[in-house]
């Protein structure tokens, strides 16, 4: 007797597997602060070189006025996860355009990293809560990427407040070197040395969001 035919057996469909679910980013805490960035915000960067003519040692200075961005304050003296600024290291300039180029092509390769990006994280030494105005020197603490590279660094900062406008010059502090950012120290045949030592100031002009 022939044996029973069986029945195939339905394979169940998968099943659908759920989107990940973005995790917001937390709200700034009550009582905190927001400022935009004015476009004379500016960054200036000194590196002191000794060129083959001169017996003296200079600082060649490049400036880029292209700084934009925006923080948030928080009573605590910490800043909101949405804090950022950000230069455009393109427009950087100084008064030697070979050597500007230099720099942005072959040093900091500005074709693949653009802009320098600060997240601030925290405050010390800042009188809380904010003053409406009057002078402030404090130190400030954050996230700086330069060259794709992310390194923890700290500015002193001299600012002033009056009413819903901020100004402050941030210097960073210690000095950075070229290779904490995965940089080459620059060699130029018209520059007898270069130091090992890049000094940053940020000129911030800021207005209260309302």
């Amino acid at each position: 007797m022939p044996a029973a035919l069986e029945t195939p057996t339905a394979t169940p469909a998968p099943t659908p597997t759920a989107a990940p679910t973005a995790t917001p980013a937390p709200s700034p805490a009550a009582g905190s602060i927001t400022f935009t960035l004015a476009t004379s915000s500016k960054a200036v960067v000194r590196v002191t070189e000794q060129l083959a003519d001169r017996q003296n040692l200079s600082d060649a200075v490049l400036t880029t006025d292209k700084v934009t961005g925006e923080f948030t304050l928080q009573p605590d003296g910490t800043f909101a996860s949405s804090s950022k600024i950000v230069a455009d290291l393109t427009a950087l300039a100084s008064d030697n355009r070979q050597r500007d180029n230099f720099i942005k092509m072959d040093t900091l390769s500005t074709r693949q990293f653009p802009t320098a990006t600060f997240v601030p994280t925290k405050t010390e030494g800042l009188t809380l809560p904010l003053p409406a105005t009057g002078d402030l020197t404090f130190k400030l603490t954050g996230q700086m990427t330069i060259h794709g590279v992310t390194k923890d660094i700290s500015f002193d900062v001299k600012a002033k407040r009056s009413g819903s406008d901020l100004t402050a010059t941030a210097t960073v502090s210690p000095a950075m070197q070229f290779g904490t950012f995965g940089m080459t120290q620059p060699r130029v045949f018209t520059v007898l040395s270069i130091k090992d030592e890049i000094r940053l100031e940020v000129q911030l002009v800021a207005t209260q969001k309302q």
